[in-house]
């Protein structure tokens, strides 16, 4: 998996943090409460999205998730 297609960013309008595996068109999801989780036409996961993820609890977890994010060498962005 090419790390520079990775990319994890939050909207705190719409309250959705989405995490990008890789760039490419889903064409199928799983759904399951507030996660979607969106498939490529060979199977492989493309993005997982968590909808109604409050920006409260993502500030109080932050840290952890620069951590993680810097961990991996993945990009972190936040809007």
């Amino acid at each position: 998996m090419n790390k520079q297609n990775q990319k994890i960013s939050y909207d705190k309008e719409s309250e959705v943090l989405s995490i990008e595996m890789k760039h490419g068109k889903s064409v199928d999801s799983d759904i399951s409460g507030n996660v979607v989780i969106d498939y490529d036409k060979k199977g492989e996961v493309v993005r997982v999205n968590l909808y109604n993820f409050s920006f409260a609890s993502f500030r109080e977890n932050l840290k952890t998730l620069k951590s993680f994010t810097q961990s991996f060498k993945l990009p972190f962005l936040v809007r």
